[in-house]
């Protein structure tokens, strides 16, 4: 056991930037559209066969642009990288903040007339803007619900859009080719802060579309004839009729397509907790404690007005700050259907086994503090699609790789900005080269708050033969 952990912190120690050196901008391109506002919101895809990377961005100063990369290029002619993507102002004129962003591509079909290419821009200013995600033509200006907080295409063949405000809590569906609104789901209710829906999408088979709020449910939705078909009270205080084990507070981000059966999915709470609901079932599986009131109450050695937790552990209300779960994503089915990563912002990242139907947490993993003065909270991750490797992007501005099965981090991208300004807002990751068992390339798009749109490519098979040879001459060393 010593050994593995004398291991995993050599590993620790080669993979991450340290703070006593200069942050190192391992970007292939840095693009500055957004003239240093803060950019909020990602969304990419891959041309497999052309290997043309296509990705829109949206940011403070009420507008998006496309940008198209091709991945070759800029890989392997690192000094012409300026010379191989082009950027595409997008025409409308929002007159408030690009909150959301959402292509299409990888769910239209080979008839582009019955499913046609799109890439929506959704606004705080009530507009959804539709674009080719080829040309960045403008398509057409659907009026959308007050202040778009998410954007989600519908999985069979894309032409269903739907959007959900953060601000009226209603939820719009739209069919694309008629420029139709079919329905408005009605349920959601706004707390007393104003707060709406936050997250939402139809299920992977797109028979319901999910979505979660600021009022602590997850409700389920019938699109043709807009009734909610379930509730789910999660982040609900008991006398509002929740699980009797949260302090209220809204749900912040949602993943599904989880379990065996792929009718699993989870969602994360202000209150520190993430729920892990059986969507076909209709029922609570697990509530996953992200945040650990009794871990933190341990590392708190000076108790001055205190309070007893139900275990009985000490707890100093003074010093207590509940964080709330920012990200969440499901492992694949090629890695292992019952594993769930959640991050918090405390800048934890905790992999959960729902094997048993009730979450153990396998690994709590957390930024070594000798490379860091602190990498702040987590803002978004993405599980490799075979391989078990978590992407995670941070408020310091680095994006880290996990090994999920170790707990170490394997690989680390940087993008050479101080981390006060660089907050990664969102990010987008696309993978090829996955053919014959290879763990292949990722490229990585993050949506920075310093107005810079930043763009990785980290070849992850090879990342993971340097860790494994790493960790097999420390054990012959020893």
């Amino acid at each position: 056991q010593q050994q593995q952990q004398q291991q995993q912190q050599e590993q620790q120690q080669q993979s991450i930037p340290s703070k006593s050196l200069e942050i190192v901008d391992m970007s292939l391109e840095s693009i500055s559209c957004h003239k240093g506002s803060s950019v909020y919101t990602i969304a990419a895809h891959l041309d497999q066969q052309s290997s043309s990377l296509s990705f829109v961005s949206g940011g403070g100063d009420d507008k998006a642009f496309l940008h198209i990369l091709n991945t070759t290029t800029a890989t392997t002619n690192q000094q012409q990288q300026q010379q191989s993507s082009h950027t595409i102002p997008l025409e409308h004129p929002h007159t408030d903040s690009v909150s959301c962003v959402a292509m299409n591509t990888k769910y239209v079909s080979k008839d582009l007339k019955k499913t046609p290419n799109y890439l929506a821009v959704g606004s705080y200013d009530g507009t959804i803007a539709l674009y080719d995600p080829i040309s960045g033509t403008k398509i057409q200006i659907l009026d959308g619900p007050t202040d778009v907080e998410f954007l989600s295409f519908h999985p069979k063949g894309g032409s269903v859009l739907l959007a959900g405000s953060i601000a009226d809590a209603t939820v719009w569906m739209y069919h694309l080719p008629t420029s139709k609104c079919l329905q408005v789901f009605v349920g959601h209710e706004c707390n007393s802060e104003g707060g709406g829906v936050t997250t939402g999408s139809f299920t992977p088979d797109g028979k319901f579309a999910v979505t979660a709020g600021m009022d602590g449910t997850l409700r389920l939705w019938a699109p043709r004839t807009g009734l909610c078909k379930h509730v789910f009270k999660l982040a609900v205080t008991n006398d509002d009729g929740g699980a009797g084990n949260s302090n209220g507070g809204g749900l912040t981000c949602l993943s599904m397509n989880g379990g065996q059966d792929g009718q699993l999915a989870i969602c994360g709470g202000e209150d520190g907790n993430a729920y892990v609901v059986h969507l076909q079932g209709k029922k609570l599986v697990a509530t996953l404690n992200h945040f650990d009131v009794s871990q933190t109450a341990t590392n708190n050695n000076n108790h001055t007005n205190s309070t007893f937790t139900d275990d009985g552990m000490d707890v100093d209300n003074d010093e207590i700050i509940i964080t709330s779960v920012e990200a969440l994503g499901f492992a694949t089915k090629e890695v292992n259907a019952n594993w769930v990563a959640s991050g918090g912002s405390d800048g934890i990242l905790k992999v959960w086994d729902l094997t048993n139907g009730v979450g153990q947490c396998r690994q709590t993993c957390t930024v070594p503090s000798a490379h860091t003065d602190s990498s702040g909270g987590i803002t978004h991750l993405t599980w490799h699609p075979t391989m078990p490797i978590i992407f995670v992007s941070y408020a310091d501005g680095i994006v880290r790789l996990w090994d999920a099965r170790d707990g170490t981090i394997v690989h680390s991208l940087s993008g050479g900005t101080p981390s006060a300004d660089n907050q990664i807002n969102d990010f987008a990751t696309e993978f090829r080269g996955l053919e014959n068992g290879s763990a292949g390339v990722a490229d990585v798009v993050t949506a920075n708050d310093d107005g810079m749109v930043k763009v990785y490519s980290v070849d992850v098979q090879a990342v993971l033969l340097e860790a494994a040879a790493k960790v097999n001459t420390t054990t012959l060393v020893s």
